[in-house]
């Protein structure tokens, strides 16, 4: 019967998971505006850079309703001009001369009735420049309401900038539609779908075109719940992808979802990959080894040697005096090859290698070394 002793080595503890290479990303386009396709320069499996035209629609009558707004947002801007540059100051040079008038009728009113006290004017005479002081008061007063009403708190100069923040949002609005009958990459990647073809007639919410966005590479795996307290950020990783089961390129965990999917018990992780080899490809299926445990100098023993591993009470055969012993041992990390003894053996003890079922505790043994 062959023997083994645990010896001091490195043990390496993964969790192994099949997953897939998830996109970096992926944007679904939606027509906005009811109209017909005009271009569609781009075909599925094409790579385009951003701000490249994807979709182009009919946009005839929407360029139309820009170049109205443009006159429109012309036409206002020349009125408060007019306001600022023209008839505020014609207001202002009117209201001068008004003020002018009316010092020059009140010094003429103050005289006149000076005189009519010393007997030298008659009545009439008086109420004449009386008359004149009234109308110049209120040529003065009219002349300072529209000197007012022009000035930058006057209702006119603020209805003619109303007027020209009216006609600046009409010209947004417009243009805005104009820009939604064009759809144009957001960043550079590849095309994966284009439903429409030139002549189509589109409503709102009709799919014109899918964009995967390119970036790194990531891979996504759903282990059980169970293994989420060996899970954590940054833990190292080995991959490979079935198509290429033969090769493998280096991963690392970079996200843990925050919740567990109740319906499977799974939770998500997320794995990115620093180097991604070229075949990669999206939704390909992967098988990923977690590092999720390590120890350089662990006591250890062949993974065949230790029974009833998964349970909570593994134990070896112990050979002592041509006898076997079952010998209930602490398993500590649980390598693919072999496992972390933590307690219940020394380096001196001989262990069999490969114990079968039917080896009974106290059972006598010829030993032969491994």
């Amino acid at each position: 019967m062959e023997v083994v002793r645990a010896t001091r080595g490195p043990v390496l503890q993964t969790l192994a998971i099949i997953g897939r290479v998830a996109s970096p990303a992926e944007v679904r386009f939606a027509a906005r505006e009811p109209s017909a396709v005009t271009q569609t320069p781009v075909a599925p499996g094409d790579h385009v850079e951003a701000g490249q035209l994807l979709i182009h629609m009919d946009d005839v009558e929407a360029l139309a309703m820009v170049a109205q707004a443009e006159a429109a947002l012309a036409q206002a801007k020349a009125q408060t001009k007019q306001v600022r540059t023209v008839t505020s100051k014609t207001a202002a040079a009117t209201l001068d001369e008004a003020t002018a008038q009316l010092e020059e009728a009140q010094r003429r009113a103050d005289r006149d009735g000076a005189l009519f006290s010393g007997g030298t004017l008659t009545a009439a005479e008086v109420d004449q420049s009386r008359t004149a002081l009234t109308v110049a008061r209120s040529r003065a007063r009219s002349a300072e309401l529209a000197a007012a009403a022009t000035s930058r708190r006057g209702a006119q100069w603020q209805a003619a900038v109303a007027a020209e923040t009216f006609a600046e949002a009409g010209l947004l609005i417009a243009r805005s539609r104009a820009d939604r009958l064009s759809v144009r990459a957001p960043a550079a990647g590849v095309v994966t779908a284009r439903p429409v073809e030139v002549g189509d007639v589109v409503q709102p919410g009709t799919s014109l075109v899918t964009l995967v966005l390119d970036g790194p590479k990531a891979l996504v795996i759903e282990p059980d719940e169970k293994n989420l307290a060996s899970l954590a950020l940054g833990q190292p990783a080995r991959a490979s992808a079935e198509a290429f089961a033969g090769q493998s390129f280096d991963a690392e965990v970079a996200y843990i979802a925050p919740s567990v999917d109740t319906a499977r018990g799974t939770i998500e992780v997320r794995l990115t990959v620093p180097q991604p080899p070229s075949y990669l490809r999206t939704d390909m299926t992967v098988s990923v080894d977690i590092i999720v445990a390590e120890t350089q100098d662990g006591l250890t023993l062949p993974a065949t040697a230790v029974m009833e591993l998964a349970s909570p009470s593994p134990w070896v055969m112990v050979v002592q005096a041509q006898r076997v012993r079952r010998q209930p041992v602490t398993v500590g990390l649980r390598g693919s090859d072999v496992v972390e003894i933590a307690d219940g053996l020394s380096e001196s003890d001989a262990v069999v290698a490969q114990p079968t079922p039917t080896l009974e505790d106290g059972a006598r043994v010829r030993v032969g070394p491994r």
